[in-house]
């Protein structure tokens, strides 16, 4: 079986989780921007649609570098 993988980044606004996000990326293509707020986008709900495509959460890690934020890694079946 081969796997295609897609990485979901984010920043949180704040210090704790409010669910607001200062920062989004899909991959390479940032979603949400600092200078542009984006509250009808929630990360759940990117999570979801990644769902609705085949995607499956694999991983989530978080930087130990004082970055507040995550990585999520997703996986599905490559088609050939």
């Amino acid at each position: 079986m081969k796997w295609e993988y897609t990485q979901l980044r984010f920043i949180p606004r704040g210090k704790s989780w409010t669910g607001e996000i200062e920062e989004l990326w899909l991959d390479q293509r940032q979603i949400i921007f600092r200078s542009r707020p984006r509250p009808d986008i929630t990360l759940a709900g990117v999570m979801n649609e990644l769902g609705d495509d085949g995607w499956e959460l694999v991983t989530y890690s978080q930087p130990f570098t004082g970055y507040h934020g995550g990585c999520y890694t997703f996986k599905r079946e490559k088609t050939r």
